[in-house]
């Protein structure tokens, strides 16, 4: 029996992160995985000389003072990344629109594609950037809506501004609101951009998504995106490394079964192997599902209202991803991130809309001199895949939209291919223990967003939650949020 302050279960962003920082703290810690790689949904594999990230290697919040930079410098962690200056080509049909960086650049490219719409357009974005602006006065303090505590209360008051009161009407307010303000409702490619950036970062469309999550969501991408060299893995080993060089504990490939009180207040965890952990604080980095499920039916009960109502009933994207390493073939100009919508009459999903990450030219990491990898996702739902049959038929089709895509705007491409797998939801089930292979978070309405969504408090004494499912939800930034809420919470200050 190991005996520590905080047993962490789940190295995402979100459980890497607590690890991290209690460890940093003093802390006793241990952090246990289930799989044989770290960082869940951010891990990586090997076939033989390549290395595919599972997920998407674009890194968001590493600018100054943004979430991975502020944690980082806390931590003393330094991690390869460049800029990228073009985040991204987004493809509609045959259209293409370049997401740059720059801002100015970015609209002038809207002046140019779609002129009769431009004002709207410059208008609307200068609304956007500014309430996120306000917003991310906050953000830098890690806030938690509602706050519960005074350090919490602390985080909320320090990015106050009296600016910031213009955005509480859009509380409850979806994106579409300031979309139809601005009338830019009917602008279809407009509308197909939005939606597919959004899709791969708030899980949801851009008339239903939380008004201020959508403005935060849209002006990051502005403040700087960068490619991490290897993938997002290596922010989450070097965050294990700083947990082990604080004195943590971490172990792979020990999946607990259960954590239950014991008489003295502990809690107590076993693992598929027999191995026991007691710890007087608790940190799970799983979706609200799979939390609830480790509990004995008398502490699921005594679950916050909100978790119980969600775990399971609220509805979550699954991913079909597909990896390739290939003869190099690419030129050096080529963007490393690109968004495909093949159809703009049919749904944002399922092949139809997928999300492509290409390996850097010098990124030893993932492939040798002359080589690729290439990692690509589509949102797909996760029901539709239970039976085996169908399991098959949709992976087939989808497999069969993507490469006749690439192969159409990259001639030669995936002729070059020396490797090429595929992962559907029961893999992605197998790999990160999430039940039905749901990634991603919820989709961020505004009835799952802000104040609205799942607390890092479960409820009950000793036991906290972090990652995509809790807030402020989505993506490395949201999961790592919530993993410096649970190490606030158990210090008793402010981590970062």
């Amino acid at each position: 029996m190991e005996q520590v302050d905080v047993l962490v279960i789940g190295s995402g962003f979100g459980g890497s992160t607590a690890a991290a920082l209690l460890a940093a703290e003093g802390r006793s810690v241990a952090l246990v995985e289930a799989a044989a790689e770290w960082g869940g949904s951010a891990g990586k594999f090997q076939r033989k000389n390549f290395r595919f990230p599972v997920g998407a290697t674009l890194g968001m919040g590493y600018e100054r003072d943004g979430i991975h930079d502020k944690i980082n410098r806390r931590l003393g962690i330094e991690i390869e990344k460049r800029p990228l200056h073009t985040v991204m080509n987004v493809a509609i049909a045959d259209r293409v629109y370049p997401y740059y960086q720059n801002r100015e650049q970015f609209l002038r490219m809207w002046d140019a594609k779609l002129p009769h719409a431009a004002p709207a357009i410059r208008s609307f974005y200068r609304e956007v950037w500014h309430i996120a602006g306000l917003l991310r006065r906050h953000m830098v303090h890690f806030p938690v809506v509602p706050p519960a505590t005074f350090h919490e209360a602390e985080a909320l008051l320090k990015g106050f501004h009296p600016a910031v009161l213009r955005c509480i009407p859009l509380l409850q307010k979806p994106l579409g609101f300031v979309i139809e303000k601005h009338g830019l409702q009917y602008q279809q490619d407009f509308m197909h951009f939005l939606n597919g950036v959004l899709l791969d970062s708030m899980q949801t469309e851009a008339d239903a998504c939380s008004a201020l999550l959508g403005c935060t969501a849209l002006d990051i991408y502005h403040r700087g995106a960068w490619y991490i060299e290897g993938g997002l893995y290596r922010q989450i080993e070097a965050l294990i490394q700083s947990c082990k060089s604080n004195g943590g504990t971490v172990k792979k490939g020990r999946r607990i079964v259960g954590i239950a009180r014991t008489e003295s207040g502990l809690w107590e965890a076993e693992d598929h192997k027999g191995g026991r952990w007691q710890a007087a604080n608790v940190v799970l980095n799983t979706t609200a599902e799979d939390a609830a499920s480790l509990l004995p039916a008398e502490d699921r009960v005594k679950l916050s209202g909100r978790l119980r109502r969600k775990a399971g009933a609220q509805f979550q994207w699954g991913a079909f991803t597909m990896y390739l390493a290939l003869k190099d073939t690419l030129t050096e100009k080529t963007p490393l991130f690109h968004q495909f919508l093949v159809n703009p009459d049919k749904p944002a999903e399922a092949g139809n809309h997928f999300f492509v990450s290409i390996s850097a030219v010098s990124d030893a990491h993932r492939a040798p001199a002359g080589y690729r990898t290439v990692t690509v996702s589509t949102h797909i739902n996760p029901d539709h895949w239970k039976d085996k049959t169908a399991y098959d038929r949709y992976a087939a089709a989808i497999k069969k939209a993507v490469l006749t895509k690439l192969e159409a705007v990259f001639p030669g491409f995936t002729d070059e291919a020396v490797h090429m797998f595929t992962a559907g939801p029961m893999a992605w089930q197998h790999y990160t223990r999430r039940t039905g292979g749901k990634v991603g978070g919820f989709p961020q309405t505004p009835d799952n967003a802000l104040y609205r969504a799942i607390s890092h408090r479960s409820g009950i004494t000793g036991l906290w939650l972090c990652g995509d499912n809790i807030f402020p939800g989505a993506g490395s930034i949201g999961a790592s949020s919530s993993g410096v809420h649970c190490a606030r919470s158990i210090i008793g200050r402010q981590p970062v």
